[in-house]
């Protein structure tokens, strides 16, 4: 499926002419922005605590919450910017109830954030690809 996905992505650039690093940063601060404005809010923990990390996944909890995930966003954001679209490139959150959110246990929430996204996400891709 991901190769797809890249195989779509590329077929795409070539059509629209577009550089292919900008098309990657756009799509992926889509999916994390979803994300993110997915994550049931109670405290804000659990919306606070996506991060960005360029080549290894940050393992650490963020102790501040942020409701409106403006903030988050703006992280997020800056993170896939400063990216140079080489290696990987990783959002995650280290709640330990991140799961139970993704899998439903929040009305807010009950198809999940990530799983959501990515579905989208790759539905986009491949009716992007397929455009003449």
């Amino acid at each position: 499926m991901a190769g797809s996905f890249a195989i779509d992505l590329t077929r795409f650039c070539q059509k629209a002419d577009l550089d292919m690093k900008t098309v990657i940063r756009k799509i992926t601060l889509e999916a994390f922005k979803r994300i993110i404005l997915r994550t049931p809010v109670d405290t804000g923990m659990a919306r606070g605590n996506w991060q960005v990390s360029a080549g290894a996944p940050v393992t650490v909890q963020i102790s501040d919450g942020d409701k409106s995930g403006t903030a988050t966003l703006s992280k997020s954001e800056a993170g896939v910017l400063s990216w140079q679209c080489q290696g990987s490139l990783f959002m995650v959150n280290n709640l330990p109830y991140i799961g139970k959110l993704e899998y439903g246990i929040s009305k807010q929430a009950p198809q999940g954030m990530v799983r959501l996204t990515m579905t989208e996400m790759q539905a986009w891709a491949q009716s992007a690809g397929s455009t003449t």
